[in-house]
C-alpha cells in the first residue's frame, strides 16, 4: 500500500532528471523561445536580403551585355526591373544611372534627372555620387540652352527653362559643396536674365557671391549683379536704389580684381552708373532752390552731386548753382519769369 502512494512522487522525479537531460535539445523558457524565434526571422532576413542583391547584381550585369551588344531598349528593361523590385539594393543605384544615361541619349532629360535624383535620395552610398551629379548638371544645361521635350514623340514641345532652373537648384542643393554649386547658380542667373526675371537672378548671384567667394566665378558674379542692377536703373527722375547698388557691385569689382580683363568696361559703366546718380541729386537740389526756396536743402544736394561724379556735367552745374546760392542771388522761377515779362510787381 506505501509503495503505491510514493509511485506517482517517483515518476515526478523521473520525469524532472529526463526533462534536465533534454535541456540542451528543449527549451522551457518562455524568453528564449522567443529570442530563438527572432534570430531565425533575423536570420531568414539576411538569406533574403543576400538572394536580392544577387538577383539584382545579376541582372543588372545581364543589362551591361545588352548595352555593349547595342540593345538599349533591354538594358533598358533590365534596369528597370531592377529599381522595381530590389530598389534598396546597392545595384539599384547603378540600374538607375544607366538607365538614366539611356535616358539622355534619347534627350529625355528630366526623366533622366528623376532618375539621377532617385539615386541621391535612396542610394547614398552609390559610389559613383560625382557622376551623378555631372550628370544631373547635363540634363539642366540641356534644359538652359533651349532643349525641347517632344509631344507624342513626334511635335516639338515648349523650351523648359523653368524646369532648368528647378534643376540647378535641386543641384545645389544635393552637393553644396561640390564644384558644380557655383556653376550652377551661376547658370540660374543667365537663365532668369534671359527670361527677364532680374530677382532670381539677383538672389542666385548673391548666394554665389557670399557662399563661394573663393570660386573661379566670383568675378562674373560681382560683374552680373552689377550689370543687372544697372538694368533696373529707369532714369534720374526716379528712386536710385538700382543705381547705388549698381555702384556699389562696381566698385566692389575693382577692389576685389583690379587684374581682370573686365576692368575696363567696369570703369566705363561704373562712371555712367555716378554720373546718372550725380544728375538725380542734382535735380533734387534744384527743385529745393527754385520751387522750395530753401538754400539749405539744395546746398546739401549739389554738394553731394560734386561729391558723387566731381568730373561730371552735373558736378559743373552743381559748382555754378553753390556760387549762386553764397552770392545771394536769387533764383528765377516759372512763375517768377512770366511777371517779370509781363512788368508784374
Amino acid at each position: 500500500m506505501m509503495f503505491m502512494q510514493r509511485l506517482p512522487l517517483f515518476s515526478f522525479v523521473l520525469l524532472f532528471v529526463l526533462a534536465g537531460q533534454l535541456e540542451s535539445q528543449i527549451t522551457l523558457n518562455p524568453l528564449n523561445w522567443f529570442g530563438g524565434s527572432q534570430q531565425q526571422e533575423a536570420l531568414a532576413l539576411d538569406l533574403t536580403s543576400a538572394a536580392d542583391k544577387a538577383a539584382a547584381a545579376a541582372l543588372v550585369s545581364a543589362g551591361k551585355a545588352e548595352l555593349e551588344a547595342g540593345n538599349t531598349a533591354g538594358a533598358n528593361r533590365r534596369f528597370k526591373n531592377v529599381i522595381k523590385q530590389y530598389s534598396s539594393t546597392p545595384a539599384a543605384g547603378e540600374a538607375r544611372y544607366l538607365r538614366a544615361k539611356i535616358l539622355m541619349t534619347r534627350t529625355k532629360w528630366k526623366k533622366a534627372f528623376e532618375s539621377l535624383q532617385e539615386i541621391v535620395e535612396d542610394n547614398p552610398d552609390f559610389e559613383q555620387f560625382n557622376q551623378v551629379i555631372s550628370a544631373q548638371f547635363d540634363c539642366a544645361t540641356a534644359l538652359m540652352e533651349g532643349a525641347r521635350g517632344r509631344i507624342f514623340w513626334v511635335i516639338p514641345g515648349f523650351r523648359q527653362y523653368s524646369e532648368a532652373v528647378r534643376q540647378f537648384e535641386q543641384i545645389v542643393s544635393n552637393a553644396p559643396y561640390n564644384d558644380f554649386a557655383p556653376l550652377a547658380l551661376m547658370n540660374i542667373a543667365l537663365v532668369a536674365e534671359q527670361q527677364n526675371d532680374p530677382d532670381i537672378a539677383i538672389d542666385a548671384l548673391d548666394r554665389l557671391i557670399n557662399y563661394y567667394p573663393q570660386s573661379m566665378l566670383a568675378p562674373d558674379a560681382y560683374f552680373n549683379m552689377a550689370e543687372t542692377y544697372s538694368s533696373l536703373v529707369k532714369g534720374s527722375e526716379y528712386d536710385q536704389g538700382a543705381t547705388r547698388q549698381a555702384i556699389s557691385y562696381y566698385e566692389d569689382f575693382l577692389i576685389l580684381f583690379p587684374e581682370s580683363n573686365f576692368t575696363g568696361s567696369v570703369e566705363a559703366n561704373l562712371a555712367s552708373m555716378q554720373n546718372l546718380l550725380a544728375e538725380s541729386r542734382l535735380k533734387l537740389g534744384d527743385f529745393y532752390y527754385y520751387y522750395r526756396s530753401n538754400n539749405t536743402a539744395a546746398l546739401t544736394f549739389y554738394n553731394e552731386t560734386i561729391t558723387i561724379a566731381p568730373k561730371s556735367e552735373a558736378a559743373a552745374e552743381a559748382r555754378a548753382r553753390i556760387e549762386d546760392v553764397e552770392s545771394g542771388v536769387r533764383p528765377v522761377s516759372g512763375a517768377q519769369l512770366v511777371r517779370s515779362l509781363l512788368f508784374i510787381d
